[in-house]
């Protein structure tokens, strides 16, 4: 079991912004100028960042999670994706279609690579598919010493091409809203 100090990994991933976070969403974000950080509040609805954009239309909410190692180059292509916040007892963030959040950004510290996706269609796709992906992939309980949370560990490209999946499709009258 990982043990994390909250505000410690909180200042530890809020000095990536000009390593290169900050870059990566003026470049992907369409009208994109500025990047500022969220107050506490916005931060607790699930927006670590605004990508503020031109011409006065709203901000983007960004929730970044920052990991340090990279395993891609070892064959282990995931995303970790949190199916508690606290064990039992409070959905992870993964889950929660009450956060205030447009997207995620993954960003691997040491090498810099990133994945942003669109956090309704990546919320939608887990809550249909969590407990499966949980039995079937690795998982992984932090503590900070008071609470507990869980992560999966699910391939890159499984997220993706159920994300992909639900993307697509057809219109059928009556039907329900799939994933």
């Amino acid at each position: 079991m990982r043990e994390y100090a909250f505000a410690e990994r909180l200042a530890w991933s809020e000095g990536y912004l000009d390593g290169g976070i900050a870059k990566i969403l003026r470049d992907r974000i369409p009208g994109c100028c500025d990047v500022t950080k969220a107050d506490t509040d916005s931060d607790r609805s699930g927006t670590d960042y605004w990508a503020v954009r031109e011409s006065g239309l709203p901000p983007l909410s960004i929730d970044v999670k920052v990991r340090s190692s990279d395993f891609a180059a070892k064959g282990k292509d995931d995303l970790a994706l949190e199916t508690w916040s606290v064990v039992r007892s409070k959905i992870g963030w993964t889950r929660d279609s009450a956060k205030r959040t447009d997207y995620i950004l993954w960003y691997w510290a040491d090498t810099t690579r990133f994945v942003l996706v669109s956090f309704p269609a990546l919320c939608r796709v887990f809550r249909a598919y969590w407990q499966t992906w949980r039995d079937q992939y690795e998982c992984s309980v932090q503590t900070s010493g008071t609470w507990q949370s869980e992560c999966v560990f699910v391939p890159r490209d499984v997220v993706m091409e159920k994300i992909m999946a639900w993307q697509n499709g057809y219109a059928e009258a009556g039907a329900g809203h799939g994933a």
